[in-house]
């Protein structure tokens, strides 16, 4: 049953769905992780389709309003997660988390190894045709999915790591404290994209869903590339950087 509140628009429908959701947001109506009326629900009430109202959601899913989720519904976006990151220090997106007191699980998809795509290979100066270590394992929050991971390593690194450290550790962790290796420094892009079908059955999201993407590439001594990988992250989540000029530029 849909809860009431006065329109307020007299617009396009899809516009006035948008509104009304928005202003039972805003207040306080349907609350943080609260479920959604229906799309059929929304479409009897404004008497319209429900490609009309699948339009209206998707913007709010672009915006980061609302989540869809397979087989659920759609419900209210939580709190958005930050994660500030001081560009002066190596500090992994999990210990970021956990001073803001939020803990960090992982499930292991997969970890095999493959012949990567030429891209990969460039990336960490290995030669194309040799085989490299493949990860992928979600990062959960309160047991939901909160990001995958997507990291290659080269053969001779993959091969010292073993499947149970990957369920418990960052691998910053794991390649400086259980291989010995240095981080000397970290390389990042982020950008926006929508879900992949993989990527979307595993987060438990719909195709198309905007996501937040990181991509990073870790070096060690001698400009040695350790790791290349990927991490695509809800759109509840953000990165704030701090950058800080050089004292003799002030």
């Amino acid at each position: 049953m849909l809860k009431t509140l006065q329109m307020r628009s007299r617009g396009p429908i899809y516009a006035q769905i948008q509104e009304y959701l928005r202003n039972s947001i805003n207040e306080g109506i349907y609350k943080a992780g609260e479920r959604l009326p229906s799309e059929s629900e929304l479409a009897e009430r404004f008497a319209t389709t429900r490609a009309t109202v699948a339009r209206a959601l998707q913007q709010l899913v672009f915006e980061g309003v609302i989540t869809r989720k397979v087989g659920s519904g759609t419900f209210v976006s939580e709190k958005r997660l930050v994660s500030s990151v001081d560009t002066r220090v190596f500090q992994s997106f999990e210990e970021h988390m956990r001073e803001s007191g939020e803990t960090i699980e992982y499930e292991v998809v997969s970890y095999d190894r493959l012949v990567p795509p030429v891209e990969i290979a460039d990336r960490l100066k290995v030669k194309r045709e040799v085989e490299l270590y493949h990860l992928q394992r979600l990062r959960l929050l309160k047991q939901r999915p909160l990001g995958i991971e997507s990291r290659y390593l080269p053969y001779e690194i993959g091969v010292g790591i073993k499947t149970e450290w990957l369920e418990m550790y960052t691998i910053q962790e794991v390649l400086q404290q259980y291989l010995g290796l240095s981080i000397h420094r970290i390389e990042n892009e982020v950008r926006a994209a929508p879900a992949t079908a993989e990527i979307a059955a595993a987060l438990g999201i719909y195709k198309g869903t905007p996501l937040l993407v990181r991509e990073h590439t870790m070096f060690g001594a001698n400009d040695r590339p350790l790791l290349f990988g990927k991490t695509s992250y809800v759109s509840s989540f953000s990165f704030n950087y701090t950058l800080t000029a050089p004292a003799n530029s002030i």
